[in-house]
């Protein structure tokens, strides 16, 4: 197999393995073998679409033609959701399970372009996207553009400000080096899994659809900062989403007028009956004040004939549009700080964050940074242009730094921040366990533990190497400085692991491990139920979680059971014996957030082990400040919720007063402290709800009463 089909092969794999591992669903390690039943498709489909399909399939197909009777059933379903053509439908299926590679790839490709990027012609709109999201990167093709690394840092930076603010004078002849930390920062910092390797992304023939496929992963992180800054320019207006929201064309004024004030004439008489003037007004006018260019036409937003990506595509033309404000007087709250400087740092190394005033009037920007022993911090200011500011300080001793930031002499929204200034790496504190370090068996999920949280700041990494293959090492942290690696051997013999922290070997690095043949009894238990399974349900703190296991054809052995919870410690499971070597495990939850569940049968993981199961407790969560008492009218309401105990899910805050709704502006504070902000403009009763997955927290909903100056007694 040549390079390209080879690289589209292992990152397809690899994309499907990610959406599967997460569902508890078995993996497919061969194109060919393993998609034989159909099942891992079909299962890729529920999954995106969030529901059963509705056609009947299988679900342990034994013969050729009960998997034959798969393929035709979900191809015939493909061709009425129109991902396939009536053609590919009726005369694929004996091609498909004849191993036809080629075949398999395309069919792969149209999943991934309806399901994942969710758009009909990929190519063209991701290209025009990722054109208006790094136009610096001069980006024109998904395969030679991206083989140097400095398109992809150009990407991550953009997503993660400061985290790669050089982008543009990386080496171009350290291709795999600058493509692995990009990797690495996007993988450890923003969630998104590496599909490639990074020297196949390296390579000159690498694919455009292994290369799209990665680059689309970066979609939700691009749109959700997309929403952040619109919700900044828009603090009185709800703005939720990039489609149902725009729809009337009222968000679009609002969006024109705040960065070209002025533009707009008759704006105060706006209304969303107009829907169309509004829309055709704001595209020329967006065009005439801002240069931003109407990818999109009046039906586009009435009808929503496009979808999420090709609107993203035009708002994000605003950001980088020339930005004019009429603005007197200072605002400090129309600020924006942000940055992985105002949370973490390592001592000894630059430190950077960016501050965006250009939507708050006239100002100075004064920052000022306290070290551990209260001494001031000398601190560098590069101004971009338009009121922005690049800001980096070097901390010289380890522990928390206060950062202030304040414009026109009033603090920014989230200032002070408090930032986390850790040592240097130190590999020898990394400590390791698991049967992962010494057995595995070809084909089954190995795993081992590290923990580094004294070993200072810094990245886990690890590979291994048998006689003839190189199986991917898996890394997720699973509690803070708590890593947990799995990898599946694919040949029998000895394999050397090598484990890294930062590049360096953690101690007893290379590890021997002997990989055997011999299947376990492990293997033969099955998991007949229990809410355990239920992996997309987010859990009650106090809630008992069940697993029902059966043993009968393992033969004789210990089925044993332990929990890591949230904080990374022991939690005991319980093993109730029911008849015919039947058990229910039961798993009882105090705290918020995931817990991993290792159930063993003679010390070895059954099948799909470790389960996953993720718990909210908002009785963790307390909220508190001046915008939750009574006040008067105009003064800023600000509050915190502090969600660090919460767990698994959602913050909804939602203000009601005499008006109606009133807009909240939101923003996340350190160790998962949320601040939020709104105007009271109105006198009398504001009732404030604050929700964790839709259940009120502790004092919620806050009832307060705002009144005029001077008014205090009625008078």
């Amino acid at each position: 197999m040549s390079a390209s089909p080879r690289i589209q092969a292992h990152t397809f794999i690899r994309w499907m393995n990610n959406k599967l591992v997460k569902a508890h669903k078995p993996l497919v390690r061969s194109l060919v073998r393993d998609l034989q039943s159909a099942l891992p498709l079909i299962s890729l489909v529920e999954l995106a679409v969030q529901a059963d399909l509705p056609f009947k399939y299988n679900p342990d197909p034994q013969t050729e033609e009960e998997k034959g009777d798969n393929w035709r059933s979900f191809l015939s379903y493909l061709s009425e959701s129109k991902v396939v053509d009536e053609e590919f439908s009726k005369n694929s299926t004996e091609d498909i399970m004849g191993g036809n590679v080629k075949l398999i790839l395309g069919l792969v490709w149209m999943l991934i372009q309806k399901y994942h990027i969710q758009v009909d012609d990929a190519k063209r709109c991701m290209l025009d996207w990722i054109q208006v999201v790094i136009p610096d990167a001069e980006i024109k093709n998904f395969t030679s553009d991206w083989n140097d690394g400095r398109a992809l840092s150009a990407l991550v930076n953009t997503c993660l400000p400061n985290s790669i603010a050089d982008w543009n004078v990386l080496d171009a002849n350290n291709a795999v080096e600058n493509i692995t930390s990009a990797m690495q920062i996007a993988e450890e910092d923003l969630a998104i899994p590496a599909l490639l390797a990074p020297d196949d992304m390296a390579n000159p023939d690498v694919d455009e659809l292994s290369i799209l496929t990665y680059i689309s992963c970066f979609n939700p992180v691009l749109m959700q900062n997309l929403l952040y800054w619109l919700r900044a320019k828009l603090p009185h207006r709800s703005v939720d989403n990039l489609t149902l929201d725009w729809t009337n064309g009222v968000n679009l004024a609002h969006l024109v007028e705040a960065l070209a004030p002025g533009s707009w004439e008759d704006f105060n008489t706006i209304s969303p009956e107009t829907s169309e003037d509004n829309i055709r007004k704001g595209l020329k006018l967006a065009y005439d004040s801002l240069g931003v260019f109407p990818r999109l036409k009046l039906e586009d937003f009435t009808n929503m004939d496009v979808g999420e990506l090709q609107m993203a595509t035009y708002l994000w033309q605003f950001r980088n549009s020339t930005i004019t404000t009429s603005f007197a007087e200072g605002n400090s709250h129309r600020c924006i700080a942000s940055g992985l400087g105002l949370t973490r740092g390592t001592c000894g190394e630059p430190a950077r964050f960016t501050v965006h005033a250009g939507n708050a009037g006239a100002g100075k920007l004064e920052v000022a940074v306290t070290d551990p022993n209260g001494e001031p911090t000398e601190v560098l200011f590069d101004e971009l242009g338009l009121s922005e500011y690049n800001v980096t300080y070097v901390p010289k001793v380890y522990g928390d730094y206060v950062i202030s930031v304040l414009w026109a002499n009033q603090h920014v929204p989230g200032s002070p921040f408090k930032s986390v200034v850790l040592g240097p790496p130190d590999a020898s504190k990394c400590v390791l366990s698991g049967e992962g370090l010494h057995i595995a068996r070809p084909g089954w999920p190995a795993e081992f533990l590290v923990n580094a949280q004294t070993a200072g700041v810094g990245h886990l990494s690890a590979n291994i190497q048998g006689a003839n293959t190189a199986p991917i090492v898996e890394i997720e942290e699973y509690a803070e400085g708590k890593y947990r690696a799995t990898f599946e051997a694919k040949e029998s013999g000895d394999h050397d692991l090598f484990v890294y922290w930062c590049n360096e070997p953690v101690p007893g690095s290379p590890f021997l491990v002997m990989v055997e043949d011999a299947l376990p009894p492990s293997a033969m238990i099955k998991t007949t139920g229990g809410r355990m399974l239920q992996t997309e349900t987010v859990h009650r703190a106090g809630d008992s979680i069940e697993l029902d296991v059966d043993t009968k054809d393992a033969g004789d052995g210990q089925l044993a059971a332990v929990a890591i919870g949230p904080k990374g410690d022991a939690v005991p499971v319980e093993i109730i014996s029911n008849r015919n070597r039947t058990f229910t495990l039961k798993l009882l939850t105090s705290r918020g957030g995931r817990y991993l569940v290792n159930v063993y049968f003679n010390g070895s993981h059954i099948p799909n082990s470790p389960f996953k199961v993720r718990v909210c407790n908002p009785e963790a969560i307390w909220a508190e400040g001046p915008g939750l008492m009574d006040s008067y009218v105009d003064d800023l309401g600000d509050f915190q919720v502090f969600t660090r105990d919460a767990g698994h899910g959602t913050l909804s805050v939602r203000v009601n007063g005499p008006k109606d709704k009133f807009r909240v502006d939101m923003w996340k504070g350190a160790d998962r402290t949320v601040n939020c902000r709104y105007n009271p403009e109105v006198p009398g009763k504001y009732t404030i709800n604050i929700k964790w997955e839709d259940e009120h927290i502790r004092g919620s909903p806050f009832v307060i009463t705002v009144r005029k100056r001077g008014r205090e007694n009625g008078n």
